[in-house]
């Protein structure tokens, strides 16, 4: 089971080591590149005796305290974990959709629908029950395990003046089900279709780059992990009754806005409409 995530740990410590080579790289808000830092004290008033005006501070980018922001991203998914989820499962694409609020400048919240899906490998290997729908069909080929996930996360934000990365995690619901030609089996012993709502829970990292001209706007990579508890021995004794553990690697855009109340217009009174 190691070697099939084994795809999953590169990733993470490659996305971890960029994230922190750029933000080491990046100089501090309120400097510029080649600055060897604050001028003594000086340095701190002119001759006339008055304190020089501070150099405006770069704008920036991203989102702020009380910032919305949405995201879509696709990229490769894996089902793993244990017995016959994950036995001869095969890379597949996988889907996110991501809503934010930023509370602060180091946290923020998010909401997360996606689909992450596996298919197995075409090379007759045994199912673990007969499909009632199939029965001269014995093998694993045509069988599909779906999952989508909805998952809420509490993320920890690290920022730079154009880089930015993030860890988070937090519980989710998840649908899972499982298709064989295109049909959701049904349990031989219990006659209950396979599909179910199962709770669970995610971990993510994600790093983002603003450029230069799209301050509200980045291109995210991020790599989360799910864990469900699809388990259910009442009905579904024959097979697929197991923890599930869900992998997606995805790139996409993300956009922030400000969800706060545009200011009053406070312009001045047209002339002879002032009150005596």
């Amino acid at each position: 089971m190691i070697s099939r995530f084994r795809w999953v740990s590169i990733a993470a410590l490659a996305l971890l080591t960029a994230a922190s080579a750029c933000l080491a790289a990046e100089p501090a808000a309120g400097k510029t590149a080649g600055d060897p830092g604050a001028s003594p004290a000086n340095d701190a008033t002119s001759a006339t005796g008055q304190a020089p005006a501070a150099p405006n501070a770069p704008e920036r980018r991203g989102d702020h305290p009380g910032y919305g922001g949405i995201s879509g991203q696709f990229g490769l998914g894996r089902i793993g974990g244990y017995q016959d989820y994950s036995q001869w499962a095969q890379l597949r694409m996988s889907f996110s959709a991501n809503w934010r609020y930023t509370f602060s400048d180091s946290w923020r919240g998010q909401v997360s629908p996606g689909f992450v899906w596996a298919g197995y490998a075409k090379t007759s290997n045994p199912a673990p029950f007969v499909d009632l729908n199939h029965p001269t069909d014995p093998y694993k080929d045509d069988w599909l395990t779906l999952v989508v996930p909805i998952s809420t996360q509490m993320q920890w934000v690290r920022r730079g003046r154009t880089f930015t990365w993030h860890v988070g995690a937090g519980p989710g619901l998840y649908r899972v089900w499982v298709e064989n030609h295109r049909k959701v089996v049904k349990d031989p012993r219990t006659y209950i279709h396979h599909r179910g709502l199962y709770w669970g829970g995610t971990a993510e990292i994600g790093a983002e780059h603003f450029f230069k001209g799209l301050a509200s706007t980045s291109i995210e990579m991020t790599l989360d992990m799910h864990y469900v508890n699809a388990k259910r021995d009442d009905q579904f004794p024959s097979g697929y009754n197991s923890a599930l553990r869900g992998a997606g690697l995805r790139v996409g855009a993300t956009y922030y806005f400000n969800l706060h109340h545009a200011p009053e217009n406070k312009s001045a009174p047209l002339p002879g409409t002032t009150k005596h």
